[in-house]
């Protein structure tokens, strides 16, 4: 059954004359007449009971009805994602973030990106910065943003920085630490550091700290936020997430030589394939977003 065949023999059965159907569809009425009868034979079966020019849909063509609409709704929606394909706009979009930023800025641009895409299918996956250089190495994900921590070795990925953002070293207003008129190296060690975990290359979770068995590591920078605020030890922050706590008086930053610390936002691409109108997009939002930080 070809779309075409199934476009006219729905045409003819809604109408309940191939006149109107030809009229419907701008075919001339001999075109419909030959669709239905190509049709009938293709699938050996009577759609239709004729008599003069009048016809009239038989039991079968009412049961195929909803079969056919389907095949039709299909057909449009190929059609409609090979126009996307050749107009640079990808059909899927599967991509992987840390939560440097606040994940109401990420639900409002995936809202925006439905709004203006909505025949692209979007995958949002969620991890630690670190890992995120190995999802798209193998190919997990076609693209990846978060800050960029460690020196991925594969040269087939592009970081292409789209901010710097500050790290905010807090505590909790009740912590010793947020106490103290100048927080030294030694003050660090001896309270808990709440950190970042991950997966490595040898699969093995581990903590992002070095020289020390003092911490608390989560896979998520607002887990760690509000293990902060429960006064579980200090962290480093990214600044949209610390700057709402800190103003709501639950942190504080810590006075300290190194209280502040600059990391790249990056994206995270194979260099051999160019970015689809969907994720230029994307990177518009997010670069607008950052710029109140930089």
């Amino acid at each position: 059954m070809r779309p075409s065949q199934a476009e006219a023999f729905l045409a003819v059965l809604e109408s309940g004359s191939i006149i109107d159907a030809a009229r419907h569809l701008n075919r001339s009425r001999t075109t419909i007449s030959a669709a239905i009868s190509a049709l009938e034979d293709d699938l050996n079966a009577e759609l239709f009971e004729r008599s003069g020019k009048a016809v009239r849909a038989t039991d079968l063509a009412w049961a195929i009805q909803p079969d056919c609409m389907r095949l039709i709704q299909t057909y449009r929606q190929i059609q409609a994602r090979c126009e996307l394909e050749r107009g640079g706009i990808e059909t899927t979009l599967r991509l992987a973030r840390d939560d440097a930023l606040p994940e109401a800025v990420w639900l409002e641009a995936m809202h925006a990106l439905k709004q203006r895409f909505p025949l692209t299918g979007i995958s949002v996956y969620l991890a630690p910065p670190q890992e995120l250089p190995a999802l798209v190495s193998s190919q997990t994900v076609d693209i990846a943003y978060g800050l960029d921590l460690n020196k991925h070795t594969d040269h087939r990925i592009t970081m292409t920085p789209l901010s710097g953002l500050r790290m905010i070293m807090v505590a909790s207003v009740q912590h010793p630490l947020s106490k103290l008129p100048e927080v030294k190296p030694d003050d660090l060690i001896t309270h808990t550091q709440v950190t970042l975990a991950f997966v490595d290359a040898d699969e093995q979770l581990v903590p992002d700290i070095l020289n020390s068995s003092n911490y608390l590591a989560l896979t998520q920078y607002e887990l760690i936020r509000d293990a902060v605020m429960k006064n579980a030890g200090w962290a480093w922050l990214p600044q949209p997430l610390a700057d709402p706590a800190i103003q709501a008086g639950h942190l504080k930053p810590l006075k300290t030589a190194q209280a502040l610390l600059w990391q790249t936002f990056s994206s995270f691409h194979f260099s051999n394939e160019s970015k689809g109108q969907v994720t230029l997009r994307l990177e518009e939002i997010l670069a607008k977003y950052l710029t109140q930080f930089s």
